[in-house]
C-alpha cells in the first residue's frame, strides 16, 4: 500500500506531482548515505604537518639501566631528530617534587636540520613513582611536542631511595660488587630477608654519551670508583666531562681511582692533577701481606705467596699532602688525601685482574677503599650514609628531619594540637547536624528556617575560624633559615649550604633565590637582600656557582621522600628553575595561606684568608700554637677539631688571639654526644620545645666521628651528609667552627606581601693549615670553571 498522491503549485503557478516516498526508501536513504562516506573516505584530505622536531629515544640516569635516586638529580639524555629544517629552542622537563607540584627545568637545543643531536638535562624527582613530561618549545616558547614517560621508555626507571647509597663505578673494578653482600648490610645475606640493600652497586655505562657534563649530574653518588685501565672510559673523561668530575670531587664527593699498567696516560689526564700522588712507573710488588692487611683479610689474596704481582709507584706523596694508608718497604700501594672539600683515594694496583676477582676478601679490600666504617660493638659494617637511625615515635630517624621541624618553630605563630582541631571539628558537626534539627524542630517548631540557620551557622563557624587563625598565626611573612659556610683556607675554596623555611600569611606565588655573601666582606650584612631591582631578579656574584631547589626529608611518612606512594598535589600549578639551564633561583613557588615551604641551596666560590693560624701537630692527635681572628665580627661558641679531638675556644672578639693548647680538649664523638638532647629530644612537631639548630648542624658536620656508637641511639645523616668532613679530620687538617651573626646567602624572595622576618642561624667552618705541611691540591688548579659563566655552557 502507498500513500496519495497530492498536487500543489510549482514555481510558475503550475501544479507539481508530489510522490510521497514509498516502504523501500529507508534502504534508499542508508544506501546513499553510505555512498557519502565512501566518498568522503576516497576524497583527498589536507596531510597533517610533519612536527619540526621528535623524540628517538630517552636515558634516565647513569647506569646501564635507566635508574634514578629519589631527591637527587639526575641526568637525563633526550635524543632529537629535526625535520627538514633546523630547530632552535628549548627542552622542558616537567618532574613532580616531594609534594607532588611539578618543578619546571628548560635548557637550550639546537638541531640542524635532518640530523640528530642528543640533549642533556636534568631533573630532581621528590618520588619514587617516576613522573616525567618532555616538552619540546620553539624559540618563541610555544610549545611543538609533549610527551609522558610512558610513550619514551619501555619500562619505569629503577628507583633508589634517600637511604641507599649509590657507588659508581667506571671500568671493571674487581670485587666492588661483593660489599653491599658484606655482613651488617641491610639486604646482606646478615640482613632481614626481602630487606632494601644500604649499598648499590652501578656500573656506567657507554661513558663516552652518559657522562654527565655537569657536577651535579653525580649527585646520587656516595663515592665513584674508577679503573684507569678501561682506556674507552679514561677517554671519556677528556674535556668538559672530566671537569665535572673534578668539580664533584672539589665540592665535597669522594673519588677511589685504580692506575696500573695505564699509569702515564692517567698522570696526563684530567684526573692527573687531582690525584694525592704521581704515578710514575711500576715494579714487582715483594710481598702481598701489606693489600691484606689493609683490608684486614682473613684469607690471602693469593694462593701461592710468591705470586708476581707489578704495582704502580706512587710518588710525591708529602708534596701532595697524600696520607699513605698502605705499603710495601718504600713503595707506597694506597694513598689518600684532600682536594677541596672532597677526597680521592688512589690504589697502585691492576684491580681489573682475575686474581683480584678471586680474592675472597676483595669485598672487605673495597669497603676499606670507599672508606665505609664498621661499628665498634659487633664488628658490623656499616654506612656512614644510613648511620643506622633511631625511629622516635614522631617517625623521625634523620637530622634533616629534625631540622626542618624545627625550621617550622616561628616565634609568635601558634600551633593548635590536633586533639584540639578535631574536638571542633567534632562540635562543628554536631551543631550543623543534631543541633540545627534540635533547635528548629524542639524550639522553633519551623523546620522550613534550616535554610536560614544552615548556611548562618556555616558563615559564623567560618569567620570565627578564620579570625582565630588569624590571632594565633598572624599577617607577617616569616623565615626560620640555617646556612653552613665552608672556607678551605689553604685552597682558597668556599661553600655553603641554606636551608628555608617560609611561612606565608596569603595565598602567593614566590620567587625564591639567594645571594652568597662572602664571609670576609666588610659591614652589616642583613639576612634579608631587598627588593629585585628593576632590571630583573639579583643574581649570584660573579664567579659563584648557585644551585637552588625543594627540600624535604628522607622517611617514608606523609611529607617525606622514602615512601613509596604517589603524593597528592594539593597546591597545583608549576613553579619553575631559572634561569634556563641553570639553577639559580625558584619562579611561581606557590604557599597556601598560613602554610610553610622549605627549600634549600648550595653555592661555590673563592674567598681569601678569614683567620690567621700558627698550628703545629703535637704527638699524635694534639695541636699547638696561636689563631687569630681577622674577621670584622666575633665568633661565638668556637671550638677547634683536629683529628678526634676538639679544643673548646669560647669567643673570639675581632682581632683576638687564644692559645689552642691551653684551651679545654675533649673528644670530639663525647662533645657531641652532650649536646645531642638539645636538639634530638623525641618530640612531636607542636612540640613547645626549641630545637637548637647550631646544635643539630654540629652533629651533621662531623657526623662520622660518632661511628663508634651503638647504632640505635642517634639519628641518621642522609640528606645533609655532604656537610659530614669527617674525613678531612683523618686527613690532619685541622677545622675551626664557630657560629657568627651574619648571613652566608641573602633570602631574595620576590612578590612578598611584606618585608620577612627571618630568623638566621649560621655556622662557619674554615679548614686550616698545619705547620709543617705542604697546602692540599685544589687551590692552583681553580680557575674560572668554578664560575657561574663557564658551568652553564656544560651539559
Amino acid at each position: 500500500m502507498s500513500l496519495p498522491s497530492s498536487t500543489s503549485p510549482g514555481r510558475d503557478g503550475l501544479p507539481v506531482r508530489t510522490e510521497w516516498p514509498g516502504r523501500h526508501s529507508p534502504s534508499r536513504i542508508l544506501l546513499g548515505a553510505l555512498a557519502a562516506l565512501l566518498a568522503a573516505a576516497g576524497s583527498p584530505r589536507p596531510a597533517t604537518a610533519a612536527p619540526p622536531v621528535e623524540i628517538q629515544s630517552v636515558r634516565v640516569g647513569l647506569g646501564g639501566e635507566n635508574s634514578f635516586k629519589v631527591g637527587c638529580w639526575t641526568p637525563i639524555r633526550i635524543q632529537l631528530h629535526a625535520g627538514a629544517s633546523r630547530f632552535s629552542g628549548q627542552v622542558e622537563l616537567l618532574v613532580p617534587d616531594d609534594d607532588g607540584i611539578l618543578t619546571s627545568y628548560r635548557t637550550p637545543a639546537e638541531v640542524a636540520a635532518g640530523s640528530t643531536a642528543t640533549v642533556a638535562a636534568y631533573a630532581r624527582p621528590g618520588s619514587r613513582e617516576f613522573e616525567l613530561k618532555i616538552r619540546l618549545l620553539d624559540a618563541q616558547g610555544a610549545r611543538l611536542l609533549e610527551v609522558n614517560e610512558e610513550q619514551v621508555l619501555p619500562s619505569p626507571p629503577k628507583a633508589l631511595l634517600p637511604f641507599e647509597s649509590a657507588i659508581l663505578t667506571l671500568g671493571q673494578p674487581m670485587g666492588v660488587d661483593q660489599v653491599p653482600l658484606l655482613p651488617g648490610f641491610v639486604g646482606s645475606s646478615g640482613g632481614a630477608a626481602g630487606a632494601t640493600p644500604e649499598v648499590v652497586i652501578q656500573r656506567i655505562e657507554a661513558p663516552d654519551v652518559s657522562l654527565p657534563g655537569r657536577w651535579y649530574g653525580y649527585d646520587s653518588a656516595r663515592a665513584i670508583v674508577v679503573d684507569t685501565n678501561d682506556r674507552e672510559g679514561l677517554k671519556a673523561l677528556d674535556g668538559l666531562r672530566g671537569e665535572a668530575l673534578v668539580d664533584w670531587v672539589r665540592h665535597g664527593g669522594h673519588l677511589v681511582v685504580s692506575v696500573g699498567s695505564n699509569w702515564q696516560a692517567v698522570r696526563d689526564s684530567v684526573l692527573g692533577p687531582v690525584l694525592p700522588a704521581v704515578p710514575n712507573g711500576q715494579q714487582r710488588l715483594p710481598s702481598l701481606d701489606a693489600i691484606e692487611v689493609f683490608a684486614a683479610s682473613t684469607r690471602p689474596l693469593a694462593a701461592d705467596p710468591s705470586t708476581a704481582v707489578m704495582a704502580t709507584k706512587l710518588e710525591g706523596a708529602d708534596r701532595r699532602r697524600g696520607k699513605v694508608l698502605a705499603f710495601a718497604g718504600n713503595l707506597h700501594l694506597i694513598v689518600r688525601g684532600a682536594y677541596g672539600f672532597g677526597r680521592v683515594t688512589l690504589i697502585g694496583l691492576d684491580v681489573d685482574q682475575k686474581l683480584f676477582g678471586d680474592w675472597a676478601d676483595r669485598g672487605l679490600f673495597w669497603a676499606r677503599a670507599l672508606d665505609l666504617h664498621r661499628d665498634n660493638d659487633g664488628g658490623e659494617m656499616a654506612s656512614p650514609a644510613m648511620g643506622g637511625g633511631r625511629i622516635y615515635q614522631s617517625g623521625v630517624s634523620d637530622l634533616s628531619s629534625q631540622l626542618r621541624i624545627g625550621l617550622e618553630q616561628f616565634p609568635g605563630v601558634k600551633l593548635v594540637p590536633f586533639g584540639w582541631v578535631a574536638f571542633f571539628i567534632f562540635l562543628y558537626i554536631l551543631l550543623i547536624g543534631p543541633g540545627d534539627y534540635l533547635f528548629l524542630r524542639k524550639v522553633v517548631r519551623r523546620m522550613e528556617l534550616t535554610w536560614i540557620t544552615f548556611p548562618l551557622i556555616v558563615l559564623t563557624v567560618s569567620l570565627v575560624a578564620y579570625f582565630a587563625a588569624y590571632r594565633l598565626k598572624g599577617n607577617d611573612l616569616r623565615v626560620n633559615k640555617v646556612d653552613v659556610i665552608d672556607a678551605d683556607q689553604e685552597a682558597g675554596l668556599l661553600r655553603g649550604r641554606t636551608i628555608a623555611t617560609v611561612f606565608s600569611p596569603q595565598n602567593r606565588d614566590y620567587g625564591v633565590g639567594f645571594v652568597p655573601v662572602a664571609p670576609d666582606r666588610e659591614g652589616d650584612v642583613a639576612a634579608d637582600a631587598g627588593p629585585a631591582p628593576a632590571e630583573g631578579p639579583l643574581r649570584p656574584p660573579s664567579g659563584t656557582e648557585l644551585v637552588t631547589s625543594w627540600f624535604s626529608v628522607p622517611e617514608a611518612q606523609f611529607g617525606g621522600i622514602g615512601g613509596g606512594n604517589r603524593h597528592f598535589n594539593l597546591v597545583g600549578g608549576t613553579y619553575a628553575y631559572a634561569p634556563a639551564g641553570s639553577l639559580e633561583r625558584l619562579e611561581g613557588v606557590r604557599i597556601p595561606i598560613w602554610s610553610t615551604r622549605s627549600v634549600t641551596a648550595r653555592w661555590f666560590g673563592r674567598t681569601g684568608a678569614l683567620v690567621e693560624a700558627n698550628l703545629r701537630p703535637v704527638g699524635t692527635d694534639r695541636l699547638a700554637g696561636t689563631i687569630t681572628n681577622r674577621l670584622g665580627y666575633p665568633l661565638t661558641d668556637a671550638l677547634l677539631a683536629f683529628g678526634k679531638q676538639v679544643y673548646l675556644l669560647d669567643e673570639l672578639a675581632p682581632g683576638a688571639t687564644v692559645k689552642v693548647e691551653l684551651s679545654s680538649d675533649r673528644n670530639l664523638a663525647g662533645e657531641l654526644r652532650s649536646r645531642a638532647p638539645s636538639y634530638s629530644a623525641d618530640q612531636y612537631r607542636n612540640a613547645r620545645t626549641s630545637i637548637n639548630r647550631g646544635n643539630l648542624l654540629l652533629a651533621a658536620m662531623f657526623h662520622e666521628s660518632e661511628s663508634g656508637r651503638a647504632g640505635g641511639d642517634r639519628l641518621s645523616n642522609v640528606l645533609l651528609n655532604e656537610l659530614d668532613l669527617t674525613g678531612q679530620l683523618a686527613l690532619d687538617r685541622p677545622m675551626l667552627v664557630a657560629r657568627i651573626g651574619r648571613p652566608g646567602a641573602q633570602l631574595a624572595l620576590e612578590n612578598v606581601p611584606s618585608r620577612p622576618k627571618i630568623d638566621q642561624t649560621t655556622l662557619l667552618r674554615i679548614i686550616l693549615p698545619l705547620g709543617g705541611k705542604k697546602p692540599a691540591p685544589g687551590a692552583a688548579d681553580v680557575g674560572a670553571a668554578d664560575g657561574g659563566a663557564a658551568v652553564a655552557d656544560r651539559r
